[in-house]
């Protein structure tokens, strides 16, 4: 059964089709894993992120669009303009079914247009780039709208606002109020010069085996009619451990934003959002985080790094490190929040330097600012606070993705657990990342799997009644070791090696204590960094070894070709 990947090359307008070879497929079976593998391969070791030569991949899964519950998201997979590693960013709603239903799992996009354009995929297998200067300015809600408005109100759109546009750096792609939003992958696509990709196709995707996968999808529904209730809404945060002001102190949780009313009806934010946008700026009002967040979809940045960009700034301030002429900050005045993210998609005054980033801004600020800087390989931390859960810690320092909160997490026992007792933290970690990895083959949602209504094994028996190719949950697992050894590889590549494995001075040599929590420091990171490369088959610098490679059939990979990964602004800043 031929699966295709789309190619299109922005600068000289070419579009082919191509089918993935049935190697590739079996060895990385899609999503993740098998966007991983095109990335390493194709991508030039040492591109700059926001170049013409970086490849964007907007990944559908191999189930998308198919009928099954909990698979229709997708991926938008590149070299991250923070980091300048391998990212992945995760979107909702249908439009990873749609982008199936076209026909394609991949759209691998090259090259920088001359002007504004979109990507338009239409019936019977149309595909074309069209004038978009009238829609470059806009935000997201308006851009989806007016294509929504030429292509009929089944068309699914992809999109970027004015935060793309203007090379913010942790700017997303939104897509029906859903967005891909960690890493910097809309400033990707804004570099690019493209606004939006358009989808207007049905639903109409082969399945190998028909009257198998209706079984399937019998199963399914069984499952969901008894799932569990217990797991956890992507909003509800009642009992988490919030960091407060730039992870300073910490507060528990005593609602649930999911019972707010300003929250549910205009459905959001999620926990992180909660937290960046609130929590860890030293306030909680439902309105304004609303208000905070939707502004931040429209406008196409990513909530949490906006919200850590701002919390380090104000700490600066209180620090007496930062001087802010003619713009009123602090902790203690939220209506700054509102201010500060037009400034930041917009990059004017102050949102010029937040815009690059809290790393970024902390080597352009100096005078030991990066002392306050948190992130991981350059990337703003979610609302974990790693001395009080050391296994969300761990987890992200040995990521590709660094501080992307969608790493792994806790799924054992949901989202916001401590750490299990009795087993091993690296065995966690180990088993968590390798899990994700593996759901994300299909691109499932994580919640679908907390629920108990899309377990691997089930979707696995779904990916082999789908594609025709018969496959084990071993096979899932191999496809999910294969991807993190070549994000692995990727990141050496760039420069981001062990030296990248590690947090923020504060977690490693203050505790905490605030708010009836209380936690030492997290002075075990390096031992336990090392034991995780063991885990994993890596040496003690964190490269696979040849045996792993072999092991994994990864003859692709070159680890004798690495580079430093050099800071660079979008556009020139002036002291």
């Amino acid at each position: 059964m031929e699966r295709q990947i789309l190619r299109v090359n922005l600068r000289d307008g070419s579009i082919r089709q191509e089918e993935i070879p049935v190697k590739v497929c079996r060895d990385f079976i899609g999503g993740r894993p098998l966007a991983a593998r095109y990335l390493y391969g194709e991508l030039a070791a040492g591109a700059d992120p926001l170049s013409p030569e970086n490849i964007l991949i907007f990944n559908a899964g191999p189930l998308a669009g198919c009928g099954a519950r909990g698979v229709n998201r997708w991926l938008a997979v590149t070299k991250s303009p923070l980091s300048g590693g391998f990212i992945r960013s995760v979107g909702g709603g249908d439009f990873g079914a749609r982008l199936h239903g076209a026909g394609y799992e991949m759209l691998l996009i090259t090259g920088r247009a001359a002007g504004p354009v979109y990507l338009y995929l239409g019936p019977r297998g149309r595909v074309e780039l069209r004038p978009a200067e009238d829609l470059w300015g806009l935000g997201t809600r308006a851009t989806e709208a007016e294509l929504r408005r030429r292509h009929g109100r089944e068309a699914r759109v992809a999109c970027i606002g004015p935060a793309g546009e203007n090379l913010v750096r942790y700017a997303g792609i939104v897509s029906n109020n859903s967005t891909a939003a960690r890493g910097g992958t809309g400033a990707v696509i804004g570099a690019k010069k493209l606004k939006a990709v358009v989808v207007d196709t049905s639903l109409d995707i082969p399945v190998a085996a028909g009257e198998r996968f209706s079984r399937l999808l019998e199963r399914q529904r069984e499952l969901i009619h008894r799932r569990d209730r217990r797991a956890p809404l992507p909003g509800a945060i009642r009992g988490a451990v919030l960091p407060a002001r730039n992870f300073q102190g910490a507060r528990q949780a005593d609602t649930d934003t999911v019972n707010q009313p300003y929250l549910l009806e205009r459905e959001g934010p999620e926990f992180q959002t909660y937290w960046a946008l609130a929590a860890n700026l030293g306030y909680f009002d439902p309105e304004l985080v609303a208000r905070a967040n939707e502004r931040c979809n429209d406008l196409g940045l990513d909530t949490v790094s906006t919200g850590v960009s701002i919390a380090f700034a104000c700490e600066l301030q209180q620090r007496g490190l930062l001087k802010t002429e003619g713009f009123d900050l602090g902790w203690d005045r939220p209506q700054a929040t509102l201010e500060l993210i037009n400034m930041i998609a917009y990059r004017k005054g102050l949102g010029e330097l937040l815009a690059e980033g809290v790393s970024r801004a902390a080597k352009y600020i100096g005078s030991g600012t990066a002392e306050y800087a948190m992130t991981v390989k350059g990337i703003e931390m979610p609302g974990y606070d790693p001395r009080v859960r050391p296994l969300h810690g761990l987890g992200m320092v040995v990521s590709a993705l660094g501080g992307s909160y969608c790493y792994g997490k806790a799924l054992h026992a949901g989202l916001f657990a401590a750490d299990r007792e009795g087993e091993d933290l690296v065995d966690q970690v180990n088993r968590i990342q390798e899990t994700t990895v593996a759901l994300e083959t299909g691109i499932g949602c994580l919640f679908a799997y907390l629920g108990g209504w899309l377990p691997l094994e089930l979707m696995t028996e779904m990916l082999t009644a789908v594609t025709g190719t018969e496959l084990a949950l071993e096979d899932l697992h191999m496809a999910a070791e294969r991807s993190l050894a070549l994000e692995r590889a990727f990141n050496l590549r760039e420069g981001l090696g062990r030296e990248a494995d590690t947090l923020p001075e504060r977690f490693l040599r203050e505790g905490i204590a605030d708010g009836g929590i209380k936690a030492g420091p997290f002075t075990r990171l390096p031992e336990l960094v090392q034991a995780y490369y063991h885990r994993r088959g890596w040496d003690e610098e964190g490269r696979p070894t040849p045996a792993t490679l072999d092991r994994l059939g990864l003859e692709l990979v070159r680890l004798d070709q690495t580079r430093e990964f050099k800071v660079a602004f979008s556009r020139e800043l002036t002291k």
